[in-house]
């Protein structure tokens, strides 16, 4: 049972595999290479059965679950699907946030800049720009000449003084009232000027710019407004964002409870038979408990740590039976569950 349950969780299942089709009939034989092959039939249709099936059911109950708690914390549980619908676009008119639309100048220096940042045009080489500035980003190697370091540095001033026009054109355009209206040249103007600060450096002896030349990668989110499914992708983790935050802390104090329990189940184990405990998995501190359960709620060799924790008897094994059961196999499916529900919504 215990291993099949390892095997269900996708780890080191190959392993398992191929010992078993080793292995003799009779116990106290010797294995033999490739001795039962069919026993592989066993293995794969039990993981196509548990993977395909079992994991799907999961998701869906933990859906319907929550679905049905949503319904019953908005009050919205005995009523039918038109009068939840109606509900929901009410809410949406409620939340409805009239946009701010630019005004055209008056001004021919005002009105011409305000033609060209608004059309496609001019979007199009903002785009296009931002990739070239990213593969620059990307291109940088380690050992690179100087020849190739002075290039790199010459492109990125730039595309540092093709972002600052592009900020004065629109503040021109625009006037400063839009412009800093809108979230996304606010978020724009920000990139400019850490791009600014980050492009001498000298100011690298007070602190490290390196932090400011990342954060220009951000501006390939502007390529999000070319294509609806992104937008809409992005939104539906925006709304969740509350939520999964929640789940969060909920899963947080899982691992919490849980790392005071190894600790006192395990923590006098420092080395591991199969080494899978050692210096940088143990149950010896209260961090070292809480990020070795992190480590194996992902599933990473949670079945070798349990195996290396077999001193602690029969409450060892149920003990990381339970927590991958409640880390991996239910907690996951929240997230999922709560994405899946803000994304209908989007």
């Amino acid at each position: 049972m215990l291993t099949f349950y390892e095997v269900s969780t996708l780890e080191m299942w190959p392993d398992i595999m191929f010992m078993a089709i080793d292995s003799s009939e009779e116990v106290d034989d010797a294995r033999t290479e490739n001795n039962r092959p069919l026993i592989a039939v066993i293995f794969v249709t039990f993981i196509f059965i548990t993977t395909f099936f079992v994991m799907n059911l999961f998701i869906s109950v933990i859906v319907n679950k929550f679905q049905e708690e949503k319904e019953k914390t908005e009050g919205v549980a005995g009523l039918s699907e038109d009068q939840k619908e109606w509900v929901k676009i009410q809410r949406y008119l409620a939340e409805v946030v009239v946009p701010v639309i630019p005004v055209e100048p008056e001004h021919k220096c005002r009105k011409f800049t305000y033609n060209l940042v608004q059309s496609n045009f001019f979007e199009g080489i903002v785009q296009a720009v931002i990739v070239l500035n990213t593969v620059t980003m990307v291109i940088v190697h380690h050992g690179s000449s100087e020849t190739f370091d002075f290039t790199i540095s010459v492109f990125n001033s730039i595309f540092v003084a093709f972002f600052i026009l592009e900020a004065i054109l629109k503040l021109l355009g625009y006037g400063p009232t839009y412009y800093f209206s809108q979230q996304e040249n606010i978020f724009d103007f920000v990139l400019v000027v850490l791009s600014i600060i980050a492009i001498d450096d000298r100011i690298s002896e007070y602190f490290n710019v390196t932090v400011f030349r990342i954060i220009r990668v951000a501006r390939l989110l502007r390529m999000v407004k070319a294509s609806k499914s992104l937008q809409a992708l992005l939104k539906t983790l925006y709304l969740a964002m509350q939520n999964i935050f929640n789940v969060g802390l909920l899963f947080a104090l899982i691992i919490f409870t849980f790392a005071i329990a190894a600790m006192n189940l395990f923590g006098e184990i420092k080395e591991g038979e199969l080494g899978f405990i050692n210096s940088h998995a143990n149950f010896l501190s209260f961090y070292q408990s809480m990020m070795t359960l992190f480590r194996a709620s992902t599933g990473e060799s949670w079945n070798g740590i349990m195996h290396d924790c077999k001193d602690a008897g029969i409450l060892g094994y149920l003990f990381w039976v339970f927590f991958l059961l409640i880390s991996s196999f239910i907690f996951v499916n929240v997230f999922i569950a709560v994405i899946y529900e803000e994304f209908k919504n989007v």
